[in-house]
């Protein structure tokens, strides 16, 4: 009865192997295929640009702000253009809490970058936002 069982084993620790590998060549170009850097005429096309906007600061000045945001697909797009009610707010309701000193700061501006991505990911329906890119920042 053992000796029969022995090459059961081997031929189903096998095929596990084999599955394993193939899934983790193909997992590995899927995600090959996915982090492929886009040329600037992709981004754009696929890219949604804010109108300035301002809003005061806790501390008591204000800043003017807008944000290039790139989305991860064309349809992804025409709905973030739609939903640019909600990106202002998005946008108002993170910088209006903030000090001067919290805005110019580089790490803080890229921690603001993630957090309006995230909150706007929560609301996207299709497709995602992949980067959200400060083009102007204006504190007085």
């Amino acid at each position: 009865m053992r000796a029969k069982l022995k090459p059961i084993i081997l031929i189903i620790v096998a095929a596990i192997l084999l599955l394993g590998g193939v899934w983790f060549f193909l997992h590995k170009s899927t995600i090959e295929e996915k982090t492929k850097e886009l040329s600037a005429d992709e981004i754009i096309a696929m890219s949604v640009k804010t109108e300035n906007i301002t809003t005061n600061l806790s501390s008591g000045g204000y800043v003017q702000l807008s944000f290039q945001l790139q989305t991860d697909s064309e349809k992804a797009k025409r709905e973030l253009e739609k939903r640019d009610f909600q990106v202002k707010n998005v946008i108002l309701k993170i910088f209006s809490s903030l000090t001067e000193d919290a805005i110019n700061s580089p790490e803080e501006t890229v921690q603001f970058e993630e957090q309006i991505k995230n909150e706007m990911n929560k609301l996207m329906q299709s497709g995602h936002i992949v980067k959200v890119y400060t083009t102007n920042k204006m504190i007085q």
